[in-house]
């Protein structure tokens, strides 16, 4: 499972950058180029320390829940710190109904409410507008074409089996359908948020990073605070 889910990032991202038409190399070369006249913070400074761009503080003051009663969770399951996450949760007794993949009927599953940062990484803002808008109908046209090819050439070299190439597609394929963006003012230098998976994206002085707040059932109480928290990042920590 964990090299099918890197598969999927590899894919995911290699795919959307590939409809550019610009191509993959003149984004990476941009972006290179704007973490070395970078007039903020680096996401290396971050590295192992996510929690000291989210603390407890900000997230248990915008959750409105005691700070001694939350539970850290510290994620680094991929070797890329993009992918690593930290996250404050508390157990509150929500219920959510989630869909049963097997028997295909909804069931009442407990959750916990929590507050979350990830995706911490440079980049420029022309390819982090470009990497958070709505696909249009042709670049996820171009997208499906350079994930299959990818994914011909890994399983030409032996590095994946046609299953796991097949399971790779088809959970990658999941991750694109429906997404959409739309911005949000005023938050950092840009700032999108995604009403697929319900989480902000903001980009500030040459860095990125993803909020997500979960602690009702309302998307727009949940956006507000994703808000809330990103707004005390950035004036208290960058």
């Amino acid at each position: 499972m964990k090299a099918t889910a890197i598969i999927i990032l590899h894919l995911f991202f290699l795919s959307f950058s590939c409809s550019n038409t610009g191509g993959v190399s003149k984004l990476e070369q941009e972006t290179n180029e704007a973490i070395e006249k970078a007039i903020g913070k680096t996401s290396d400074e971050f590295y192992g320390k996510l929690d000291q761009l989210l603390t407890l503080e900000i997230a248990s003051k915008v959750a409105g829940y005691s700070a001694d009663q939350a539970k850290k969770e510290y994620s680094k399951f991929l070797k890329d710190p993009a992918t690593h996450s930290v996250s404050y949760l508390w157990d509150k007794g929500r219920i959510k109904k989630v869909n049963n993949p097997i028997t295909n009927k909804a069931m009442n599953v407990p959750i916990d409410d929590f507050v979350k940062i990830s995706w911490v990484r440079n980049t420029t803002l022309d390819k982090f507008k470009f990497d958070y808008h709505t696909p249009t109908v042709e670049e996820i046209e171009k997208a499906n074409e350079a994930m299959d090819a990818k994914l011909n050439e890994m399983v030409g070299e032996g590095k994946v089996t046609k299953d796991q190439a097949d399971l790779s597609k088809g959970m990658a394929n999941g991750l694109m359908e429906g997404q959409s963006f739309i911005p949000v003012t005023h938050l950092g230098d840009h700032a999108m948020w995604n009403t697929k998976y319900k989480q902000l994206k903001v980009f500030y002085r040459g860095l990125e990073f993803e909020i997500t707040v979960e602690i009702s059932d309302s998307e727009s109480l949940n956006k507000q605070k994703s808000i809330e928290v990103a707004q005390r990042i950035i004036k208290e920590n960058l």
